[in-house]
């Protein structure tokens, strides 16, 4: 085994021991709706509250029946946390950063009880961390848990079995649970967190979840209790184990996910490296899709550079990515547009079809149906899943995508099966935030998860009835949640009368068999459907060639304009010199003519006097013999001077020759030379006329910024602002082309209808349970890809993840989106990354981090058993800082330790950044960019000039204040003034006739419960109250932010948490898009960190406490 493959399997057993002391989640009042009911019970020596089986409120009819899942053992988490750590570790406490992370109430032990008060011997669920919390006190050591747990579940079915022995002679209470028996399996399981939690001031209490469904689904429920109970990660967290034990390796995603960080010299800043972006945002890199939305607001410089990263270098490679997301900067917008090109790429695929029936394999048998299975060429690695451990991140996706108004006016005719997703949305309950139906325009996506999700959409999406005479007849309420709505009978309220039958649109089933029924004609739309998406296809390819051609030139043109200069300068330079050499040419021509004169006369004159004294026979004679005659003499002096004269004439005329004749040459090389610089200019003129032809057809779709010199010129804050590359024109086609491939999706379901409601019947199986047991591993992903094909992207809490995709394995998904990915544990995301082949996981460590009840010590004591690194550890880390430090392509994100202006940023690492905000105006933007980001987020929202262009809101409390209240009426963490603070601002905007979306939010649980108790008692509708951690991703035009806390030392602990980081003032103030008000004692909270600089940003507006008041009365 390699040393890295060795490390793997430390981190993943040292993630499962570390959830295994996760402390469940026990129900609260918060799950109730109108089939389900949360029951909190307690017994004491004298008197008990009547167990809900005992209660006639309860009593089962002919169509309705009820299941009870009891939890055994509830107390406050942070009281459970304590006896976690003293269990382990005697002389160890909470810290108030611990205390404060540790909300809610948890569980020993849980189980079904049926509609008589019988419990299910098989539903037994010991919480893991009592057990580990006995395992490690008894042999430090958790070798042995998994034996503890089934010897647990094993003694408890004995337990029932002998209430059913020890059964009174009524045979009518036959094994009917009383208190007693409750009393008894609060003894035993709280035995195994030792002696501390025998402690009579602990409030142990029992917690029923009573939900009422259909008589006809009662089963169904009771096993979909069974399931929920089941632990969220373990089981995955065991599997990678086992799979890492024998040596078998990870799929790419998983094994970059566990492997080292990457060095800092490998990674590449693209804040600061233009190159780099550049890259990014290039024509040749854009994708060919893109959402619906209006062209009008394309993606900006970093939204598209994600995007274009995303899918350039995960479509053909399997692996992750991390987006750094800060608030309000796109991050739906950005997942919105790796969808459509996702779907696109898959539509690319089905055009390469000759006929639709070929996108099938020979037929099969699943679960003893008939089943066709889709082409692997086709459908491979094209599903997407998004999930988060936050449910409103994915509900608001899935939901967000099919609504009419996620789609722009100008493609209002968009229809993928829109009646479809009308009726799963009634079946699910989806409203909008009128209460009121959402419309939708496609069955693009589908919230499934839980059971409930599951059947839920089931029953919308596969109905086999136009006609639902009563609601009841296909809405059982399932034990999980207020997702799946009434079970009650469409009656009037009042008298009783049944209502008239109401028609629901069709379900796809019956879509598709009318469809079955014009089989010509949709096979000839398909055809005409294949063809238009090829011509879109092409057609987009031909406009990113023309863009390719004008983002070459807007990087040329510069530098060809200045090259063309000094064309023309040499030009210039060369004509000049041509003409002085010209003249000079012919000047030294002038001086060849003169001096062959010259020369020509000195010949002459040697002529002459040779002429003039000729050699007679004499002067022939005593030369033979060495003897030169007088007059031969004479004759000779008399030729020295003209001799010499001649001689010196014909070197200058030599050397003026060859003057001229090298003059001539260096002037016909000019001419050379100004030919080659001319046809050089004549050449880049021409090119520069292309250039600006090229660029002139990118202007005329729309394009105003390529990624050229003089765009990184620009200020930073308008380029973050600008987007590059792409134009109204193109992007109206891109979505275009998107539409089209979503419709030739539609076509090919249509055309191939009677296959498809074969399939369909058999993922209808699949989601509701009816065929769960029946499937096997081999073929639970074809089931997968027949629901992909028509509903191309599902979502899932991580927690539901292993329950929705059972039997899938590694790499079986084609792409998976983390959203949120900052509130994630790391081990929380491990199964689902081992089941995708590409990973995107978006969100921000400057927001909310993972909740994560396991002290820190305890969690310390595992790492260092496992001997595991601690930036492995969820203590300080999650899925995005996990993501983020494995992405070579992001950026370095300045914060500071705190708010003080002389503290030095701190650097972190983050993946493709995001960094235009669109959400709030100042002083929120200005608050949170000062203090989580270092000023590096930019308004997105500017005018021409770039200055900010508010909200076009008005507001009768004025603009944002720190409303300060001294309060006296404290029960820390909550004051009374504050809340009646709260009070007072509603009643003033109900008055006013105010209809804005309004939060109340706190850092303090308590705190909101109050504010959400006491806004329900005045019924002041429309105002969600809730903890600051529950509001991540979510934004309102007004925000009350309820500090709360005891002044003086009695709250300075729970002040400083809330003030240690930046993180949860940075998401408190961030979902205010128009108003802040906050509402605390600024004495107490204005001097701390990152609340200094709030308090700097707002006016004060003191309110007077109670008190107050009176005394002035």
């Amino acid at each position: 085994m390699s040393r890295t493959h060795n490390e793997s399997l430390r981190i993943l057993r040292f993630w499962r021991d570390l959830e295994v002391f996760n402390i469940p989640a026990a129900p609260s009042a918060r799950d109730a709706n109108s089939q389900t009911k949360i029951s909190t019970l307690r017994r004491s020596n004298c008197s008990y509250e009547l167990l809900p089986w005992h209660s006639t409120d309860f009593s089962p009819t002919k169509e309705t029946g009820y299941v009870h899942v009891v939890y055994v053992g509830v107390a406050d988490t942070e009281d459970l946390s304590k006896l976690l750590l003293k269990g382990i570790f005697l002389d160890q406490t909470l810290s108030e950063r611990e205390c404060r992370r540790v909300t809610g109430s948890g569980w020993l032990a849980a189980f079904v009880v049926d509609e008589s008060g019988r419990p299910k011997p098989d539903s037994y669920l010991p919480a893991s961390f009592a057990q580990g919390v006995a395992a490690m006190r008894e042999t430090r050591t958790l070798d042995n848990l998994n034996a503890r747990i089934a010897r647990a579940k094993e003694e408890f079915a004995q337990r029932c079995q002998q209430l059913q022995d020890n059964a009174r002679a009524n045979t009518a209470n036959v094994g009917i649970l009383a208190w007693d028996d409750l009393d008894i399996e609060l003894d035993i399981v709280r035995r195994q967190l030792g002696k501390a939690a025998s402690d009579p001031r602990l409030d142990w209490r029992v917690v029923v979840r009573t939900s009422r469904v259909k008589r006809n689904y009662l089963d169904d429920n009771l096993e979909a209790a069974k399931d929920f109970l089941n632990s969220f990660y373990l089981d995955d967290l065991d599997r990678l184990i086992a799979q890492a034990e024998i040596g078998r390796p990870f799929g790419a995603a998983l094994q970059a996910y566990l492997g080292p960080p990457l060095r800092t010299q490998d990674r590449i800043d693209i804040l600061t490296n233009h190159a780099a972006m550049a890259g990014l945002v290039s024509a040749k890199r854009l994708p060919s899709a893109r959402w619906p939305a209006s062209p009008k607001h394309p993606l900006v410089l970093a939204q598209h550079a994600a995007v274009s990263q995303v899918t350039h270098s995960l479509r053909g490679a399997q692996g992750l990515i991390g987006v750094n997301g800060p608030p309000g900067t796109g991050k739906t917008t950005l997942l919105c547009d790796v969808i459509a090109e996702i779907v696109t790429e898959r539509a690319r695929r089905i055009a390469s079809l000759d006929r639709p029936v070929a996108l099938f394999e020979e037929k099969i048998t699943v679960a003893g149906k008939s089943f066709y299975p889709l082409k692997a060429d086709v459908v491979a690695g094209t599903s997407i899943v998004v999930t988060s451990t936050n449910n409103n991140a994915v509900k608001n996706i899935t939901q967000e995508l099919p609504a009419s108004k996620k789609v722009a006016a100008q493609f209002d005719s968009a229809d993928y099966f829109a009646n479809v997703m009308r009726e799963v949305f009634r079946a699910q309950k989806v409203l909008d935030e009128n209460k009121e139906p959402v419309d939708t325009w496609g069955t693009i996506a589908a919230a499934l998860g839980n059971a409930s999700n599951r059947r839920s959409f089931a029953q919308g999406f596969f109905r086999d009835e136009y006609v639902v005479k009563r609601q009841t007849d296909r809405l059982p309420a399932q034990v999980q949640g207020d997702e799946q709505g009434s079970t009650m009978d469409p009656a009037n309220e009042e008298t009783g009368e049944q209502l008239p039958a109401k028609e629901h649109p069709p379900s796809i089933k019956q879509v598709l068999e009318a469809a079955s029924n014009e089989y010509p004609r949709y096979q000839e739309e398909w055809r005409k459907a294949r063809q238009s998406f090829l011509t879109l296809q092409a057609e987009f390819e031909s406009c990113r060639t023309v863009l390719e051609r004008a983002e070459t030139a807007a990087l040329r043109i510069g530098e060809a304009r200045s090259r063309l200069n000094e064309l023309l300068a040499e030009e210039h330079t060369l004509e000049q010199d041509l003409q002085t050499r010209q003249s000079a040419v012919e000047k030294s021509g002038e001086t060849l003519v003169t001096q062959r004169t010259i020369v020509e006369a000195n010949k002459a004159v040697l002529a002459q006097l040779r002429a003039g004294t000729p050699r007679n026979l004499w002067d022939w004679l005593m030369e033979m013999f060495g003897q030169e005659t007088r007059r031969m003499a004479d004759l000779r002096q008399s030729l020295e001077a003209p001799t010499r004269a001649l001689a010196e004439a014909s070197a200058t005329l030599a050397r003026i020759s060859k003057e001229v004749a090298a003059s001539e040459a260096a002037l016909e090389q000019r001419r050379t030379q100004r030919k080659a610089a001319y046809a050089a200019r004549v050449s880049l003129e021409r090119e520069l006329e292309e250039y600006t032809q090229a660029l002139q057809a990118g202007h005329e779709m729309g394009v105003t910024h390529y990624p050229d010199k003089a765009f990184w010129l620009l200020a930073a804050d308008t380029r973050h602002r600008a987007s590059v590359t792409v134009g109204p024109k193109l992007d109206d086609l891109r979505a275009r082309l998107f539409l089209q491939a979503v419709d030739l999706h539609r076509l090919t379901v249509l055309a191939n209808a009677g296959k498809f409601i074969a399939n369909l019947r058999a993922v209808n199986g699949m989601l509701t349970g009816g065929s769960r047991d029946k499937l096997s591993t081999e073929h639970r992903p074809l089931l997968w890809d027949a629901f992909f094909f028509v509903v191309p992207v599902v979502s899932t809490t991580l927690a539901s993840f292993d329950r929705l995709f059972a039997g899938m394995g590694q790499a079986s998904l084609g792409w998976l989106l983390v959203d949120e990915a900052g509130q994630a544990t790391p081990q929380s995301a491990a199964g689902a990354i081992w089941r995708s082949q590409r990973a995107v996981l978006v969100g921000d460590p400057l927001q909310i981090e993972p909740v994560f009840t396991v002290p820190k010590s305890v969690a310390d004591e595992l790492r260092r058993h496992h001997d595991v690194a601690a930036h492995w550890s969820p203590i300080d880390e999650s899925v995005q800082t996990l993501a983020d430090r494995l992405t070579h392509v992001g950026s370095w994100v300045e914060t500071t330790s705190n708010s003080s202006s002389d503290e030095a940023p701190e650097r972190i690492w983050t993946g493709m950044p995001l960094r235009t905000h669109r959400r709030c105006d100042d002083p929120m933007f200005s608050v949170a960019n000062r203090i989580a980001y270092a000023g590096q987020m930019v308004q997105g929202r500017v005018d021409e000039s770039g200055q900010p262009t508010p909200w076009d809101f008005s507001c009768s409390l004025g603009e944002s204040t720190w409303l300060d209240v001294r309060s006296d009426r404290v029960k820390h963490p909550v004051s009374e003034d504050e809340i009646d603070c709260l009070l007072d601002c509603l009643a003033q905007l109900r008055r006013d006739g105010n209809k804005a979306k309004i939060y109340a939010i706190s850092p303090f649980s308590k705190v909101a419960q109050l504010c959400r108790d006491r806004a329900k008692a005045a019924k002041f509708e429309g105002v969600e109250c809730g903890t600051v951690h529950a509001f991540q991703g979510k934004e309102a035009q007004i925000v009350f932010l309820v500090l709360g806390t005891a002044p003086g030392q009695q709250g300075s602990g729970a002040r400083s948490w809330a003030a240690s980081k930046p993180n949860l003032l940075n998401v408190a103030v961030t979902r205010a898009q128009c108003r802040l008000y906050v509402i605390g004692d600024t004495s107490q909270w204005g001097s701390l960190d990152y609340f200094r600089e709030l308090l700097s940003a707002l006016p004060v507006r003191s309110i007077p406490s109670a008190k107050e008041k009176s005394n002035a009365l």
